[in-house]
């Protein structure tokens, strides 16, 4: 399995794509990179993971740039943009919502809590009361809007972190963990300042199940850092990172902690070194001798002359570390994975163990980038037209009543529907009758 790790790309509306871009030919030699490199290697990305600060200061018009270029990383790298995963960072928020008065008793109140245990508590009620948890999600809204179309965006308290799972070469699973560092963030961050919540503990091991967590802000910067990378030591053997803008690869005997570079680090920045990540994943052995191998393709900017060149480790242009597995079999008979697999409606949006996301799932990745980039009228007609509405919708916000509809359209089996709806769409100017948002 190949995984591109990107983060901190920081588009900034106004600068970004504008004919003083000053990191236009960065950004250009990084895509030609990654396409090199792919080919290299012999395999196009079977994920995209963007850990955080896709914008500069949260707007709309950011995440518009965003999509765009992302899309032409995917057609670079041979994948499909299906295949993006993204997380927020502390630019992803947008900061004139942090500003308000009860947003910041919030925060305050939080970050008083001393006591773990308390804090474990007071997290657990605010995210499940549903007036705490919109104000601590509201700052992420532009990035929920964007992330939506990939099936990430957030909303507490079921969905406070994204999961997607992959099959492995040996039939077992790689489960992808994306964690939200960013519902306390403000303009007065610091290090040791900020949280994940409660439900990173959730993750847990599973047979035939290697996990693969990230997070925008390493655990340094999380009042209960020492705690979550206990636990995620203990259950995850991958861990990527972004936010301190530099490349740093981390062995454990059971784990590999990863931090990337940032692709648009502030030039004024001292150690300024654009970059990004590649990791090969592939498990080796069976029964009681199964390991995980990684190696880590750590790429770097060097300046003069300017390219993308590897990061080394001794004598080798890559990092590499072979983790012990749990015992773990391959089903003789999987007829009980195939019900569920068959059957969409029978389970839910994860896989379990030792089988990827179904393909009604994947196809609905597919159709659901097509979906979110319909005008706001014709993803509202279509909906209506295939009976895809329930009455409680009406009280959700726009991206995750539509990421329900699309859901919906999959559990009922009308993926063909929906598709044939969308391209009509392609083809035909949208409806009159509805006002446009």
């Amino acid at each position: 399995m190949l995984i591109l790790h990107l983060s901190d790309i920081h588009f900034k509306d106004g600068v970004a794509g504008e004919p003083m871009d000053p990191d236009h030919h960065i950004r250009n030699m990084l895509v030609r990179d990654i396409r090199n490199q792919c080919q290299a290697l012999g395999a196009s990305p079977d994920a995209v993971l963007v850990s955080g600060d896709i914008a500069s200061a949260g707007a709309t018009e950011e995440y518009s740039f965003a999509q765009s270029w992302l899309e032409a990383v995917c057609a670079a790298s041979g994948c499909e943009t299906s295949a993006i995963f993204v997380i927020p960072g502390n630019h992803d928020v947008d900061q004139s919502v942090t500003s308000k008065g009860l947003i910041q008793a919030l925060h305050n109140d939080i970050k008083a809590t001393a006591d773990p245990d308390v804090l474990h508590v007071k997290l657990t009620q605010f995210l499940n009361e549903m007036d705490c948890a919109e104000r601590l999600y509201a700052s992420i809204e532009n990035f929920n809007v964007f992330a939506a179309q990939y099936f990430c965006a957030l909303l507490p308290p079921d969905r406070t972190k994204i999961e997607r799972r992959f099959l492995l070469n040996d039939g077992s699973t790689l489960c992808i963990t994306g964690l939200n560092s960013t519902f306390v963030s403000s303009r007065t961050d610091k290090e040791g300042s900020l949280y994940v919540d409660p439900s990173v503990f959730d993750i847990t091991l599973e047979d035939g199940v290697v996990h693969l967590v990230t997070c925008h802000h390493p655990y340094n910067w999380l009042a209960n850092g020492r705690p979550v990378e206990s636990h995620l030591n203990s259950v995850s053997q991958i861990q990527l990172f972004g936010h301190e803008h530099t490349s740093r690869v981390v062995l454990g005997r059971d784990w590999i902690q990863i931090a990337t570079s940032a692709v648009h680090p502030d030039r004024r920045t001292k150690g300024w070194e654009p970059g990004y990540n590649l990791l090969e994943l592939i498990v080796d052995g069976t029964g009681a001798h199964r390991k995980l191998a990684v190696k880590v393709h750590v790429r770097i900017w060097q300046k003069d002359p300017g390219r993308f060149i590897p990061k080394f480790d001794k004598q080798a242009d890559h990092f590499a570390q072979s983790i012990d597995l749990e015992t773990w079999t391959p089903p003789v008979d999987p007829s009980s994975c195939e019900t569920h697999l068959q059957n969409p409606a029978a389970r839910s949006d994860h896989a379990i163990a030792g089988f990827e996301e179904d393909a009604s799932m994947t196809s609905l990745r597919r159709l659901s980038i097509r979906f979110f980039k319909l005008t706001y009228s014709r993803k509202n007609e279509i909906a209506g037209r295939l009976n895809l509405f329930k009455e409680d919708d009406r009280k959700l916000p726009d991206h995750e009543r539509f990421r329900r509809v699309l859901l919906r359209a999959r559990k009922r089996n009308q993926l063909d529907t929906l598709e044939a709806a969308l391209d009509e769409a392609d083809t035909s100017p949208p409806p009159v009758t509805t006002k446009e948002r």
